[in-house]
């Protein structure tokens, strides 16, 4: 059997109180493209922080290639790429000295790759960092994550700060960095569209919980929304992600009647974001 890429066994973070993370389990292995959804607040940014090891959970446990995320090796450092929400360093560099010196730490870093990225996206590398636009920044640290190939690739909200076609053409990529690296990528959003254009996989966060975490195609194929009259309609059989006075959401629909439904519906990832935090 494989060794996960990234491993969370029951993990539980508080702050101030305020439960962050609730006995979360989670395996990221090689070839899957994780897209962690949930509204801002959810936990998404804790959870990642976690892997990286700038956290420590309370209770359970996180292991990045079968070493503690707080306990890495310098080698296993240099296979993971990261992006945070907010970049970024180098001010008083230009573009070509800072990726020079980014280049320097990673011995499979890949020229071919970065000038692709840098032609695509437009950065001249003559510009000097401190005259780049967010936008820009943001770019410039995907291309820093992503030019050595790494293993293991933990993005924070990656796109928010991109127009709609670099965010496209960058979520193209990323699914074939996990093709043709057989990495493992594990991204944060709550843009659904962002999500569903390139995730072989959905992991759902609603404040702290992981309520869903399975392969995209599976969640559309069995998640609905079950509408009914009298609230005491028995839904034993499936996970209920959510329930109101005349609906519930539930996980694991293969078709059958449900006796006292009104109506059984598909949802579409957006919907299915709505329904659980609207």
């Amino acid at each position: 059997m494989t060794q996960p890429l990234l491993s969370y066994k029951n993990v539980c973070k508080s702050y101030q109180q305020r439960q962050i993370l609730n006995n979360v389990n989670l395996d990221i292995e090689p070839g899957m493209v994780v897209g962690l959804l949930g509204k801002n607040g959810a936990g998404k940014t804790t959870l990642l922080r976690n892997a990286l090891g700038l956290l420590t959970p309370e209770q359970g446990s996180v292991h990045v290639f079968g070493e503690k995320s707080n306990e890495l090796s310098a080698h296993n450092k240099t296979r993971i790429g990261y992006v945070a929400q907010q970049t970024f360093g180098y001010e008083g560099f230009k573009i070509a000295d800072a990726l020079a010196l980014h280049r320097s730490f990673y011995p499979d870093w890949d020229e071919v790759l970065e000038n692709k990225w840098l032609t695509r996206f437009e950065l001249n590398p003559t510009t000097a960092i401190n005259d780049l636009s967010i936008g820009q920044r943001q770019t410039l640290a995907l291309i820093m994550a992503m030019a050595y190939r790494p293993k293991l690739l933990i993005l924070d909200e990656p796109v928010a700060s991109l127009d709609p076609i670099a965010r496209r053409e960058f979520m193209g990529d990323l699914f074939d960095l996990a093709l043709d690296s057989d990495s493992g990528i594990l991204f944060s959003s709550h843009i659904t569209s962002d999500i569903e254009r390139v995730a072989s996989h959905i992991a759902l966060i609603k404040d702290g919980e992981l309520l869903i975490m399975d392969e995209l195609d599976l969640i559309r194929d069995t998640v609905r929304k079950v509408s009914f009259a009298d609230s005491r309609v028995d839904l034993s059989a499936y996970k209920v992600l959510n329930k109101q006075p005349n609906s519930a959401i539930i996980y694991g629909y293969t078709g059958q009647d449900i006796a006292g439904s009104i109506a059984i519906n598909a949802l579409s990832l957006e919907q299915l974001f709505v329904e659980l935090h609207g």
